[in-house]
């Protein structure tokens, strides 16, 4: 166990120097936050514009059904951009140029795989919601736990969809659960290991946007919270790229056993042993 840890370190330092190599590759997260708060934007305006606001008090029906929209498109429009990074860091490995339109271009051709699995996902997350209201016994915990469980199921589902093109779902999720069967500790070390590593980024832009709230005025106080709320930003993008790099090689590794990408610089056989 210790080995697979040391192994998604070693995957995670790895990934860095690759995203340093393809620094364009930001763009498409940037897209995902830009594309989700647009949808949000009009979601909020069309809830106003009919007067829903009361009914996502007094009625499940319009609380489910916003929240199954709203998870709906953030599940959808970021599936769609991850495996434009996949599908861009996929070619890097493979040594060929490409470009971030190409990446958009192959999610696009990939567009009725990711809108099922963005509709599944809304599904289950809007489901796991109901049942934790209404089902006695399942509250945030329990929830809290199929949520981890359904998403370490899917972990590599994108690449799944940018690679496979299977067209099943049944087929997507058994290539999924198979490839992080295998991967288990270089998957959750190499996760844990971005999300340490850009822990104190983030936590300076969390403290930048607390002191221009409650100690700031004025000039300092719009300077602080423009660049904590950058600084935030900039670790969402660097997270998602780094993620979508780290499962785009350790699927192919997984699959067909070729060290692409991250894993390259490994030892031969360090990966993937049983221990």
């Amino acid at each position: 166990m210790t080995g697979r840890f040391r192994d998604g370190v070693a995957v995670t330092n790895a990934s860095l120097d690759v995203f340093r190599k393809r620094p364009r590759l930001a763009v498409l997260p940037l897209l995902s936050l830009a594309a989700v708060g647009s949808a949000y934007a009009v979601l909020a305006v069309a809830i106003l514009r009919y007067e829903l606001v009361g009914a996502l008090f007094t009625s499940s029906l319009v609380r489910y059904g916003v929240l199954f929209v709203a998870l709906a498109v953030s599940s959808g429009v970021g599936i769609f951009f991850n495996a434009a990074v996949v599908h861009c860091a996929t070619r890097q490995f493979a040594g060929e140029e490409t470009s971030v339109s190409e990446g958009v271009a192959a999610a696009w051709e990939a567009r009725t795989a990711i809108v099922k699995w963005g509709l599944v996902s809304a599904t289950i997350g809007t489901v796991l919601y109901i049942a934790e209201d209404n089902v006695p016994g399942v509250g945030t915990l329990t929830r809290s736990v199929l949520d981890l469980g359904w998403a370490l199921l899917t972990f590599f589902i994108v690449p799944v969809i940018v690679t496979d093109r299977t067209g099943s779902l049944r087929s997507d999720l058994r290539k999924s659960g198979d490839a992080f069967s295998r991967t288990w500790g270089e998957s959750l070390t190499a996760t844990i290991g971005i999300g340490l590593a850009l822990l104190p980024v983030s936590l300076l832009g969390v403290c930048l946007l607390v002191y221009a709230y409650l100690f700031a005025t004025g000039p300092t106080a719009f300077v602080a919270g423009v660049l904590g709320g950058l600084l935030l930003v900039a670790t969402i993008v660097v997270t998602q790229v780094l993620g979508m790099i780290i499962r785009a090689a350790l699927y192919r590794y997984a699959v067909t056993g070729d060290p692409v990408g991250p894993l390259v610089d490994l030892e031969p056989g360090q990966l993937f042993d049983e221990r």
